[in-house]
């Protein structure tokens, strides 16, 4: 089930540690919960955060084949 449905705000420059942050265009914004490098370069790409079973939330962005694990800033 997505949760946050939308493109990402600027440009996207892949997954670098828990102090990354990504914002959708509506200003709600995400931050990276888990070690993760990849990168990957967009200009506001479209990405979804998806609810985990787990009880967690994995951030998608197209074009990658990886998914990170995301918690929402207050």
């Amino acid at each position: 089930m997505g949760v946050q449905v939308g493109k990402l705000k600027g440009p996207f420059r892949g997954f670098n540690n828990r102090k990354t942050r990504f914002t959708f265009s509506n200003g709600v914004t995400w931050r990276q919960d888990e070690a993760k490098y990849i990168y990957f370069y967009a200009a506001n790409p479209r990405a979804r955060v998806i609810y985990q079973q787990n009880g967690t939330y994995s951030l998608e962005v197209d074009g990658t084949d990886e998914t990170v694990q995301v918690t929402p800033e207050a």
